[in-house]
């Protein structure tokens, strides 16, 4: 059962307004850093169309005259080591393996709820403060509980770790899996050695438990494994040199400049929509972060006068409710302007464009405008003329 704490506070109306008046100050430096982080988000290339330049090149045999090109290079990659993690994992035909380390920890969530006064601006917090037991990669320090009594988590006694050959080649070509990005491994089936319990383990499936597995204890570990197996159809993006692919750095745009040295699984064209799969999800993904943060800004400069109000509480309420609608247009406003002119301006070829269509339009109303002009003072001077020879007419006919 989870084991709970409350604590309750009781918050002055000025004590709030304050806080709040603090928090705004961090509204005001949050704007400006959304704001860079949009714009500089659309700066950031599409790794996809940069390996699309990239060279094709058979991987049977080297030749001498394609050093220094970016290449892709597809085949099975190969290593002649087997890698293992003893006594907790025998070797065996990888190329990577990682080693997921667990500890059975107290884990601290809390949730808080804020009840305001109908009159007088004041408000009780109600703090819950949580503590259950969980398998977990990254165990909460006991010291940063609210409560660590009766929660205290020992140190990792063995921490996760990722491995790797020493060498291996696609082809006829070597790469460096120390340094080369290699795709993610899938779980594999724990081969630990014969003698594991006498290392304070047990097997379990696909785990290792250095205590009961069905009724751990706080402080016991588990472990388990992913691993890249050898032998599998991959594409290599990199700088070949000399027989050997190096890293490649594309310097088109120096403030984005990129290194393409990594190991995809399948084929070339496999790798290219991966690239741009992960392009697609992480620009998007900062275009929201950006935004939020503006929505988030945006409400901490606008609560200092919400708590005010609050000195009523139905006018509080109403006017939270307006805020957050407007904070949330104007974010959403601001972010999608700053994004589309950002875009403009790190696309060439879009910047030209826009350039272009702004001169003409200003070509055409000002053709339009001294046209106009011009056309004016013809009829008036027709208008004239034609006034004048009335006025001859008319005084011909009198005389």
């Amino acid at each position: 059962m989870p084991d709970t704490h409350t604590v309750v506070t009781r918050n002055t109306w000025g004590s709030r307004i304050r806080k709040s008046s603090d928090n705004a100050l961090i509204g005001l430096v949050l704007i400006p850093f959304c704001l860079w982080w949009l714009w500089t988000n659309e700066g950031r290339p599409d790794l996809s169309e940069i390996a699309k330049v990239s060279v094709t090149v058979a991987s049977n045999t080297i030749d001498a005259s394609n050093d220094g090109v970016f290449a892709s290079i597809s085949g099975t990659l190969i290593s002649t080591e087997q890698l293992g993690d003893e006594p907790y994992m025998l070797p065996n035909k990888y190329i990577a393996l990682s080693r997921i380390s667990e500890m059975y920890a107290w884990n601290e969530t809390t949730s808080t709820t804020e009840t305001v006064d109908e009159v007088g601006g004041g408000s009780t917090t109600t703090t819950t403060y949580t503590y259950n037991t969980e398998w977990t990669t990254s165990p909460q320090s006991s010291s940063s509980f609210e409560f660590a009594e009766g929660h205290e988590n020992p140190s990792k006694s063995i921490e996760s770790a990722y491995l790797t050959v020493t060498s291996a080649h696609v082809g006829a070509y070597q790469i460096n899996p120390t340094t080369i990005t290699l795709p993610d491994g899938q779980a594999v089936d724990i081969q630990p050695d014969a003698n594991i319990a006498d290392y304070g383990y047990v097997q379990d499936g696909n785990f290792l438990y250095n205590g009961a597995p069905n009724s751990p204890q706080v402080g016991d570990m588990r472990l388990s494994y992913e691993a890249l197996p050898n032998a599998v159809a991959v594409t290599v993006l990199g700088k070949i040199n000399d027989g050997t692919i190096d890293p490649y750095t594309d310097k088109i745009d120096p403030q984005f400049s990129r290194t393409m040295y990594r190991v995809f699984l399948g084929s070339r064209d496999d790798a290219i929509a991966l690239l741009h799969d992960e392009y697609v999800y992480e620009i998007w993904f900062n275009r929201f972060l950006g935004i939020l943060g503006l929505w988030i800004a945006l409400g901490l400069l606008t609560d200092p006068i919400i708590k005010i109000l609050d000195g009523v509480r139905v006018v509080g309420s109403v006017a939270e409710a307006i805020m957050r609608t407007v904070n949330a247009i104007v974010a959403i406003t601001v972010g999608v302007t700053t994004i589309i002119i950002s875009m403009v301006f790190h696309n060439v070829y879009l910047l030209i464009g826009v350039i272009a269509f702004i001169l003409i339009g200003v070509l055409v109303y000002l053709r339009s405008r001294f046209g106009k002009t011009e056309s004016d003072k013809e009829v008036a001077t027709v208008a004239k003329e034609m006034t004048e020879t009335d006025t001859q007419t008319d005084t011909a006919s009198s005389s």
